[in-house]
């Protein structure tokens, strides 16, 4: 009884050496990308990458700004975004690494999915108070309905076996396709893992943009809806 409370899981731990894995090879590229001088003019080298991997995340970050003050959202909100796509798709890309043990996503463990659904459901509710205030966070968990905090936890829900359930998937599909057929159609089936590797974090981290969002504008939303001559310029000024 006592050696099995002590008793270590291993594939827990590959998935958490595997998570620190990830978390250092992003921590080491974005100090890369962001060593050196920053121009304003035409960006070239390690610039132009991190332009081009943070404008989609600089792009939502504005189109939530109206109303706000542009600069403090997009430091804000900008990293928030980011930070979970660039995590979770380095997560998923360990599927398509052909050697066992190693080849186990974090992704494809539930505790890690429900973890960063935790996470970005607690962290819209902070951005949501460091915008609208502690009172206009709290009014948007129980206004206009007094159940409204509900639909926080199936966000957590929807978004966590979302995850789990396809990088899962997709990993049990690897594994089970290997141990039948060893060579060939593994590695298409690595070739074809590509696309819900990336589709996965983009479709996590637009669903976190989008409850995001609407925690921060609720209060225009509901404005809009009980006058429905409010305009959009007026919408914009609010």
């Amino acid at each position: 009884m006592s050696g099995s409370l002590w008793t270590v899981d291993a594939t827990g731990m590959v998935v958490i050496a595997n998570a620190l894995v990830a978390s250092i090879v992003l921590i080491v590229l974005g100090r890369f990308l962001a060593h050196g001088a920053l121009t304003s003019g035409t960006p070239e080298g390690r610039q132009v990458v991190g332009e081009f991997a943070t404008d989609f995340f600089l792009r939502k970050s504005r189109d939530m700004a109206h109303g706000y003050d542009r600069g403090a959202v997009v430091r804000t909100v900008t990293p928030f975004l980011g930070t979970f796509f660039f995590f979770i798709l380095t997560c998923n890309l360990f599927v398509l690494i052909p050697l066992p043990v190693i080849n186990r996503p974090p992704t494809s463990y539930f505790s890690v999915t429900l973890a960063l659904a935790v996470s970005a459901v607690v962290g819209n509710l902070i951005l949501s108070a460091r915008f609208n205030g502690p009172a206009g966070a709290a009014k948007h968990l129980f206004w206009p309905n007094p159940m409204q905090w509900v639909s926080e936890f199936t966000d957590v829900l929807s978004l966590s076996l979302r995850l789990f359930g396809n990088i899962g998937g997709e990993y049990m599909t690897l594994v089970l396709v290997a141990a039948v057929v060893p060579v060939g159609i593994p590695l298409i089936l690595h070739v074809l893992g590509l696309i819900p590797t990336f589709v996965q974090a983009f479709v996590f981290t637009l669903l976190t943009a989008s409850f995001l969002a609407g925690s921060m504008h609720r209060n225009e939303r509901a404005k809009k809806a009980r006058h429905p001559w409010f305009s959009r310029k007026q919408a914009e000024s609010v």
